[in-house]
């Protein structure tokens, strides 16, 4: 085997990498993944296969793609713009046409991240619809989550540390070379200077006589078993043909020189015309690939009513997750206090790092005049201390708990008839008392209490006999007042009446609905008869 090394202090644009010499660390036969050539488990083998990873639960893996189906001729590269070499905003595609050849089919494509001894691991995989002729496979692992347009555009661009493995399998797969490239931008060693090779490594092929190797691959050298839905072009459904299953390895870590390994967020398999970084990009599958992941849930479990009643008080409990491959530096959740889109009530709280597959707790309270209030966070973290944010996610709303809120009032009225001397006149006047309670536990404001004047049909005499600003639970307040009717019931004066009605009016905090309540009192003209 040899190997291609960059050697030490190779500075790469915007962070690209530096290699040195190093002792390379196997891939293979270490007890992660089983690299034989085939896609299911062998007992006796330590580690897991594709049938772990991809039927049964995931194994121990920290992250996978699953298989990523590509039936017919779906998503097939089209336009000279396609290539390894260009930025994939240039990229376009095309979906169920022809002009793809057999051999260059990709049927179905595979990705799983392993954590070992504190290195990061990438294994990845596909098989193709025949295999009559020699395999030029490209596996991109991308740090932004790329996908496709209808458009037949790509959603997405490069960004720096970005890495492709070339997997070229010649003479029916028995001799494997690899290269691995990162992209750079710009100023890179090859062609456009978009991209810089970091690993070549010819007689790559996985097996016990390879040995200290960062990367390495292997397809199948006779018929084996086919774990998920496949037909070949020729050759019974369920079993990959010879040579038409492909997987393989890389050390990311060590490929890095030890350094952190980029986030990769998503996962392309491409087959391609030959083995030139130029070439002419064929078929392709994409998916999500979360090597690095952050999670947050939250929950709004109580509620209450601020001191004075003017809002109400929530309080929450939430749980931040790592869920990648390493460490998460400078991890903080923003709080939307139930106003989404309102930046200027957020609550921050810094979480610091989190380490790989721990969890943080937070807490803490908001106040709104919502009742009830939906609340969620968010998270952000980086991948190197002071870095920029790699990862983010946003909980579930959550819905708080109602403050419960029973305004009750009501009014209470008495009246009594006076003769007094008005403008020299002897007149009826009715003098009218009572009181206004609050009932309920909630405060109420703008109280106000108004008596029709023995009216009701004419609002033109009403009269306010009260009016409070806010008038606190369970108490209860007066009010007096009187009018000069201006009609009577009944003609005899032994009999006749008047009748008023007062309306008390209130507003619950916060913002609560409308209260009403009325009382009626009539009084006699003459109270007391004389006893004959």
């Amino acid at each position: 085997m040899s190997a291609l090394r960059l050697a030490g202090a190779l500075a790469v644009l915007a962070g690209g990498l530096a290699l040195a010499q190093q002792v390379a660390l196997a891939v293979h036969d270490i007890g992660v993944f089983e690299l034989e050539g085939d896609a299911v488990n062998d007992p006796a083998v330590a580690g897991d296969d594709w049938d772990t990873v991809n039927v049964y639960g995931g194994g121990a893996s920290i992250a996978r793609t699953g298989v990523l189906a590509d039936p017919g001729n779906a998503t097939i590269f089209t336009g000279g713009g396609s290539k390894d070499n260009i930025d994939i905003s240039s990229w376009n595609w095309k979906d169920n046409t022809g002009g793809l050849p057999d051999k260059d089919n990709i049927t179905n494509a595979y990705a799983a991240a392993y954590s070992y001894n504190g290195q990061l691991l990438i294994y990845f995989g596909a098989d193709r619809f025949a295999n009559d002729g020699d395999a030029q496979l490209g596996f991109w692992f991308f740090q932004q989550n790329i996908t496709v347009n209808p458009n037949g555009s790509f959603n997405g661009v490069h960004q720096v540390g970005d890495l492709l493995v070339l997997a070229n399998f010649s003479n029916g797969g028995a001799v494997t070379t690899i290269q691995v490239l990162e992209w750079v931008g710009s100023g890179g060693n090859q062609k456009g200077g978009t991209m810089q090779l970091v690993l070549s490594e010819n007689a790559a092929k996985c097996g016990p006589a390879l040995t200290g190797d960062e990367a390495c691959a292997i397809s199948n050298a006779v018929p084996t078993q086919a774990p998920w839905p496949y037909t070949p072009k020729s050759g019974a459904p369920g079993t990959f043909p010879q040579f038409s299953f492909f997987e393989g390895g890389i050390n990311i870590t060590a490929v890095f020189n030890g350094a952190t390994p980029p986030c990769f967020s998503s996962f392309l398999a491409e087959t391609r015309s030959s083995t030139s970084l130029t070439a002419v990009l064929k078929d392709f599958v994409v998916g999500a690939f979360p090597v690095c992941g952050i999670e947050i849930t939250k929950t709004c479990p109580s509620s209450r009513f601020n001191a004075d009643q003017t809002a109400f008080i929530y309080s929450y409990n939430g749980t931040v997750t790592n869920t990648g491959f390493a460490a998460l530096y400078d991890v903080t959740v923003v709080d939307d206090a139930g106003t989404p889109g309102v930046p200027g009530d957020d609550q921050t709280i810094n979480l610091g790092t989190v380490a790989a597959h721990a969890s943080a707790t937070f807490s803490g309270e908001f106040q709104s005049t919502q009742n009830p209030a939906t609340n969620r966070a968010s998270v952000t973290a980086s991948t190197t201390p002071g870095g920029p944010v790699d990862v983010t996610d946003t909980s579930d709303p959550a819905q708080c708990p109602p403050v419960p809120i029973n305004p009750l009032m009501h009014v209470e009225k008495s009246c009594q008839v006076r003769v007094v001397v008005d403008n020299n006149q002897v007149v009826v006047r009715v003098d009218i008392a009572g009181q206004v309670c609050n009932d309920g536990d909630i405060i109420l404001d703008n109280v106000t209490v108004t008596d029709d004047s023995g009216t009701p049909n004419n609002p033109a005499d009403d009269q306010q006999v009260l009016s409070l600003a806010s008038l606190a639970a369970h108490t209860c307040a007066p009010y007096s007042g009187s009018y000069f009717p201006s009609g009577v019931n009944g003609s005899d004066p032994s009999s006749a009446t008047f009748s008023d009605t007062v309306t008390a009016h209130a507003t619950p905090r916060p913002g609560g609905s409308p209260l009403t309540d009325m009382h009626t009192a009539t009084c006699p003209l003459c109270p007391c008869p004389r006893t004959p």
